[in-house]
């Protein structure tokens, strides 16, 4: 039933419905879009928060890496400030004038093993000849040192200088020193020994302890011939002024 000039209630109701359904789409609508809002929100922070975590974790490892380098650092400087540390030199002597020393040193803290020394070219000295063992043969260089302790010094003549520079001879040696030390073989060390420093070279001696007690005595000679010399002409006159005295006697 449709009341005269008005609205037909079935339209009204289909129009309310429809309303009603496009309120109910456009919540809807906003709703998904807060949801998607809100989804792409955590999205973010679940990347963000996967991004400090994967910072942390690279700067935990960085920090885990510099520790590892700080402590192998640390562990290798420890090693090497306990290792033997075997110098060879050749170098003029202190105590003899032209006397060229051959000088094996162990200036590290610990006992030195098994040290072996290589000279290139083999060593040669003028000393060396047919009727003597030549310094390269020597056990020192053919079979090592067994052990060389903390400070412990071999010195040993090489040659005399001025001998030394008048013969054709290899000026210039590369040295290789190995060793074991406490925890190993130690590194190692290379260099070069270049003897043409010494030609020509004005070298102050040191006199020994021995030297020195050999002047003194020199010189309490000295002293004692001094001192006979000066009481002599006294007891020739205390004898003259006897004799005097005698004959003074005698003739009274």
């Amino acid at each position: 039933m449709r009341p005269p000039d008005g609205p037909d209630w079935t339209d009204i109701l289909t129009a309310i419905a429809a309303l009603a359904a496009l309120l109910l789409s456009l919540f809807s609508v906003w709703y998904a879009r807060r949801q998607a809002s809100a989804a792409i929100d955590q999205a973010a922070d679940a990347q963000r928060a996967a991004d400090a975590a994967k910072d942390q974790a690279v700067s935990a490892r960085d920090q885990a890496e510099i520790a590892a380098n700080q402590l192998a650092l640390d562990r290798t400087a420890f090693t090497e400030s306990q290792q033997p540390y075997v110098v060879v030199d050749i170098r003029a002597s202190d105590f003899i004038s032209e006397a060229m020393n051959l000088v094996i040193e162990n200036v590290g803290p610990t006992v030195a093993r098994n040290v072996r020394i290589k000279f290139e070219p083999p060593i040669q000295t003028s000393m060396d000849g047919d009727d003597r063992e030549r310094l390269a043969d020597t056990l020192i260089f053919t079979q090592g040192i067994p052990h060389l302790p903390p400070g412990r010094k071999i010195e040993a003549l090489f040659d005399i200088g001025w001998q030394f520079f008048q013969k054709d001879l290899p000026r210039r040696y590369t040295v290789t020193v190995e060793a074991d030390g406490p925890y190993g073989a130690v590194e190692p060390l290379t260099y070069l020994i270049d003897l043409e420093i010494y030609r020509k070279l004005r070298h102050l001696t040191v006199k020994t302890l021995h030297q020195q007690v050999q002047e003194i005595e020199k010189l309490r000679k000295a002293v004692e011939e001094v001192a006979k010399e000066l009481a002599h002409p006294r007891r020739e006159a205390e004898a003259a002024e006897w004799r005097r005295g005698r004959r003074a006697t005698e003739s009274g």
